[in-house]
């Protein structure tokens, strides 16, 4: 689960004399993974830690580092990150950016772990669907016509008596060939008409077969693409490699949650998967944070309309008299 490293460029660290009862060390990546609220962060350094003990306040949590002192560091992870601020100093490293709860720590081999709640996710930003309309301005209606006078009355013209009418033999019987067609079988009904094939999720996002080779290329040579990491998750897709194409885009979504191609591989995951409700919503998500108005398009069409479902009308009971009206 952790795959998303916030330290992802070398960093100069300013060397301090570590404290006479403490070992001098070096914090060699800090990563972090996030599945719904829940945030684990993963501190690697170049020795190993006795404890660790971590508090929370505001937008900011401290993590105590016993037996170690810190090399100073002060780093801004790129843009779009859960944690805006990393500052070390002696035994504390500080992450900012964020308000976390219920944190915890465990201790591994020149590592500690910390597990922890958002106290306040943050809510990602869409466009409205219901935009203001401009009142439409109401027609003046014109005056009926007034009514037209009646016409004179006209005379009757008479009727001249009709000509007889010719009797007209009767028809003959049918002949052998007429009965055969009456019987004939009807034509069969013409197949219905094959369904489209839908759209490629790497085309949803104008992606095609040579940018899926490019992006592959980019990613080896820097795994911190990301531009490259979301096309990539995409074309993954398309290639039915499920399990690596949610590695990439549960990568992509710990470094920036609100990059649309998070929102529309997600969607897919979950329509393969049978989970229709959330591919749906998932859809709408990357439909309203899509970078232009032809992928916006492409996305929608692959939202299912919501069909209201007839309620049930209660059956209407009146009540039986109580007695019977008196014959007169």
């Amino acid at each position: 689960m952790l795959a998303a490293p916030v330290i992802g460029a070398p960093c100069a660290y300013a060397q301090s004399a570590p404290a006479s009862s403490s070992v001098s060390a070096r914090i060699n990546d800090i990563q972090i993974a996030h599945e719904g609220d829940t945030i684990s962060i993963l501190i690697k350094l170049s020795q190993q830690p006795a404890a660790a003990a971590v508090k929370t306040s505001g937008e900011a949590m401290t993590v105590e580092v016993d037996g170690l002192s810190l090399v100073p560091l002060n780093l801004a992870p790129p843009p779009g990150s859960l944690v805006t601020k990393v500052e070390a100093t002696s035994g504390k490293l500080t992450l900012s950016g964020a308000a976390f709860s219920s944190a915890t720590t465990v201790i591994y081999r020149n590592a500690v772990l910390i597990e922890a709640k958002l106290a306040e996710p943050d809510l990602h930003a869409g466009a409205s669907l219901m935009t203001a309309a401009t009142p439409i301005k109401p027609q003046p209606v014109s005056a009926p016509p007034p009514p037209r006078a009646a016409p004179a009355p006209i005379a009757p013209v008479p009727v001249a008596h009709p000509a007889p009418v010719p009797v007209v033999a009767a028809a003959k019987p049918p002949a052998a060939h007429d009965e055969l067609l009456s019987h004939l079988e009807p034509a069969a009904p013409a197949p219905p008409p094959k369904k489209a094939t839908p759209a490629s999720t790497a085309s949803l996002a104008g992606i095609d077969a040579a940018r899926c080779t490019a992006a592959a290329t980019e990613l080896a040579k820097d795994a911190w693409a990301l531009a490259a990491m979301g096309d990539h998750a995409l074309c993954l897709l398309d290639a039915d490699k499920l399990d690596e194409a949610k590695s990439r885009i549960d990568q992509l979504a710990a470094i920036t949650p609100q990059d649309w191609r998070v929102a529309l591989g997600r969607a897919v995951l979950e329509e393969k998967s049978g989970a229709s409700e959330k591919a749906q919503a998932d859809y709408v998500s990357a439909s309203l944070a899509a970078p232009n108005d032809t992928i916006r398009a492409a996305i929608a069409a692959r939202i299912a309309p919501v069909i209201d479902k007839p309620t049930a009308q209660a059956d209407l009971q009146l009540p039986l008299p109580t007695k019977l009206a008196a014959s007169h």
